[in-house]
């Protein structure tokens, strides 16, 4: 997960952890900062704090599409996401969970 706000990142993660009591969640402050840890530990899904015009091609979204990590975006999204799934605020424990399986779903 890229979220820069730690409040939000605590409850983010827990609500993943409702929905998936297994599931480890890293938390990263900026996409910049999660660069190095993907290309070593691919997730399975990446939240992302709010979508950048042209994410796909900055390089934490390359790398994404490179190694085929669905992702979503949360918050304000300034262009149409490049297409990727939006987390609507305020979110709850089950509009998290309905949106990583969705994103599981297609990755």
């Amino acid at each position: 997960m890229i979220e820069p706000d730690p409040i939000i990142a605590q409850d983010l993660a827990h609500a993943i952890q409702v929905h998936d009591p297994a599931a480890e969640v890293l938390v990263f402050p900026s996409p910049d900062a999660a660069l190095g840890e993907l290309a070593l530990r691919p997730p399975k899904a990446a939240l992302i704090h709010y979508a950048p015009r042209g994410f796909r091609r900055t390089p934490a979204g390359i790398e994404l599409d490179r190694l085929a990590v669905p992702y979503a975006f949360r918050g304000i999204v300034e262009d149409d996401g490049d297409g990727a799934p939006v987390l609507a605020s305020p979110f709850s424990e089950n509009s998290v969970a309905d949106l990583l399986r969705r994103m599981l779903a297609q990755g």
